[in-house]
């Protein structure tokens, strides 16, 4: 194994994961011995505009928005290397982990999960951000249910991807982009988040995406043209709002989706319901 980085003020201890841009590790506070997480740039992206400009952006996001169920930026260190943040240690799993054991949830997890990650894009909507990249592989399960919004790394106000996009990056993960993300439209607003989530939903429920797999290209190319997949026709038993609102989350139009807060307000009532149901059963 590779000797770890020495990074100012910890100690790294092991990989956690990371992606294209990062890693992230466990590490051990020097002075307070805390246990935290820490996201560094990937060697071979110190030097590029692109990866500094986007972890800066994660920094301003995390650092400004502080909620229960957005995960804590503690620290960022971002102007000059080793470009890392450091963040909260979660133990718990990743809701992607959790769907490669159980292939899919249970309605009353399914929205417990998903009205929880709708509080953490309610406050970062309402403080002017985006999350940008909402999947099960970003949403966080602790103990007793608790869920929370990780990867601040595509986060952006409204509008600052236009010169990523120029350039030909594609800001999110393919199977969870709005239609008109993968059109490349550079105006794109919150609503973005809503139809990831309700991918997401719909994703907890069924064990499958709203689209047919792909590559790429086609999966692009399928969101930005072709309807979802209606999840009545994958689970008739659901309740008639429950689909609707999947079905407005998933809208191609982005005008058509409700807000965070207005999925919030729903996914309350939707979990009031349940739980009447099964209690009285």
């Amino acid at each position: 194994m590779q000797a770890l980085l020495k990074i100012p003020g910890y100690e790294l201890l092991r990989p956690l994961g990371g992606g294209p841009l990062t890693r992230v590790f466990s590490a051990r506070e020097s002075g307070t011995e805390a246990t935290r997480a820490i996201k560094l740039l990937r060697p071979d992206w110190e030097d590029q505009a692109t990866g500094i400009k986007l972890l800066q952006r994660e920094a301003r996001a995390g650092l400004a928005v502080r909620h229960p169920r957005l995960v804590r930026i503690l620290d960022a260190h971002v102007i000059r290397p080793p470009y890392f943040l450091s963040m909260e240690f979660l133990p718990g799993e990743s809701l992607r982990n959790r769907l490669r054991r159980e292939y899919q949830l249970e309605t009353r997890q399914t929205l417990a999960v998903i009205r929880q990650a709708a509080e953490g894009l309610a406050a970062l909507h309402r403080a002017g951000f985006l999350h940008g990249d909402i999947k099960p592989d970003n949403i966080h399960l602790g103990g007793a249910g608790h869920a929370i919004l990780l990867d601040l790394g595509f986060a952006h106000r409204p509008g600052e991807n236009a010169a990523f996009l120029r350039g030909g990056y594609v800001m999110g993960t393919a199977n969870y982009l709005a239609p008109e993300l993968c059109r490349n439209e550079p105006d794109a607003d919150q609503s973005s988040d809503i139809f990831s989530l309700g991918v997401t939903f719909f994703e907890l429920l069924t064990g499958r995406l709203p689209y047919p797999e792909g590559s790429a290209n086609q999966t692009l190319r399928r969101h930005s043209c072709d309807p979802p997949a209606r999840v009545q026709r994958e689970l008739p038993y659901l309740p008639g709002p429950l689909s609707s609102l999947i079905g407005k989350m998933l809208a191609r139009r982005a005008e058509d989706r409700p807000t965070a807060t207005q999925v919030l307000r729903q996914l309350l009532g939707l979990e009031i319901a349940v739980l009447a149901k099964r209690h009285s059963a």
